[in-house]
């Protein structure tokens, strides 16, 4: 009886882990992605200048649709610190969001990664591996 007791407890542990993970890694693809987008948007026909008493604003489809993805990561994030310990999410999303930005500036952007950047990208996987294991 004290046994499945104890499986019963740890499978409800389990399942709030998981849905803790998903959680914050929708949070990560919505922020990663929208960061992207902002990126690509502002440097594709992004005016935003004051002169002569008239203000000039215009934006194109990728900077509107990054910003609604950044706005949804941050209702996510919102959703996310409600719900799980505020020194499991931020730590695990900032590391995660930082190696998928790298990697993805790389492959999208064409920007260079550094030999400095690869190596903290390494220590960063490895502690979210170890902020994950189980007690």
């Amino acid at each position: 009886m004290e046994t499945k007791k104890k499986q019963m407890k740890q499978n409800n542990k389990d399942k709030k882990r998981r849905k803790s993970m998903g959680i914050i890694l929708i949070y990560v693809a919505f922020s990663v992605t929208g960061l992207l987008l902002l990126k690509i948007g502002t440097t594709r026909a992004f005016n935003l200048s004051f002169s002569n008493g008239n203000f000039e604003f215009s934006v194109n489809s990728v900077l509107l649709i990054g910003t609604v993805l950044y706005l949804l990561a941050f209702i996510t994030s919102l959703i996310a610190m409600k719900t799980i310990d505020l020194s499991i999410f931020y730590p695990i999303s900032a590391g995660l969001g930082y190696v998928l930005v790298c990697i993805l500036s790389y492959v999208v952007l064409k920007e260079t990664i550094a030999k400095e950047q690869l190596i903290g990208i390494i220590f960063i996987l490895v502690g979210v591996i170890l902020m994950n294991l189980k007690k």
